[in-house]
């Protein structure tokens, strides 16, 4: 019987069709079934989404938000290429923040129950699990380092960062042959936080994330190459 419930003052909405292939063209790209510089012609995508083309480009400016696709002059919309240059910097500013974060954590003896439950999860996924099953708890491994100071300033700099971090784990999908490496490599990085080693802890954070970027920058080079043989 539901007729003597009191209204609670909200309802829930069904998703929309922009946010349902928002959704899906995210999963393509986190997958790496979207390569960086994929050029999504409105016309071929809308009907391979079975929608109309005003709703597929609101869900670009979905993705366009939040740095997977961007909208170039004469060529439209195509998933987000990092440069470089780009991901020098944003692995710059991403070792300035996470470094610090893992100080001032393992100082404090402060283990993220998230974190944890992270490793878990990615350890918990087979061979052949999508992409975006590991680029979810990955992200949520590093978000819960840095939740976890209670420092708003430090979440909200990090924040900043997050679509093109999001973006970067997508494009490393070709330097892992299975989810149990990524876990394995976050299990590695979790140790020293909780036996509270702050040397042994940022050591091990600046390696990986300088292997992380080493290795996009490589994927990079590796597409220039293949797009100008003669180069």
């Amino acid at each position: 019987m539901t007729e003597n419930l009191p209204d609670i003052g909200v309802r829930v909405s069904p998703v929309s069709t922009v946010e349902a292939a928002a959704n899906a063209l995210r999963e393509l790209i986190l997958d790496g079934n979207l390569e960086p510089g994929v050029r999504l012609r409105e016309h071929d995508f809308a009907e391979r989404l079975g929608i109309a083309r005003h709703s597929f480009r609101a869900a670009t400016q979905i993705l366009i938000g939040e740095g997977l696709l961007k909208r170039e002059p004469h060529r439209g919309v195509e998933v987000a290429i990092l440069a470089a240059d780009d991901v020098a910097d944003i692995f710059r500013l991403r070792e300035a923040l996470e470094i610090e974060a893992v100080r001032i954590v393992t100082a404090a003896g402060v283990v993220p129950a998230e974190a944890h439950r992270a490793v878990t999860e990615m350890s918990a996924l087979s061979d052949d699990a999508p992409w975006r099953d590991v680029v979810w708890p990955d992200q949520r491994f590093h978000r819960a380092i840095i939740d976890a100071t209670n420092s708003p300033r430090l979440a909200r700099a990090y924040q900043g960062l997050q679509s093109e971090i999001t973006l970067c784990l997508a494009q490393l999908r070709p330097v892992y042959d299975a989810p149990a490496e990524v876990a394995a490599e976050h299990e590695e990085l979790l140790g020293p936080i909780i036996s509270g080693d702050v040397e042994l802890a940022e050591k091990l954070f600046r390696a990986h994330l300088a292997e992380a970027a080493e290795n996009l920058i490589g994927l990079h080079q590796e597409r220039n190459q293949e797009a100008d043989p003669g180069a």
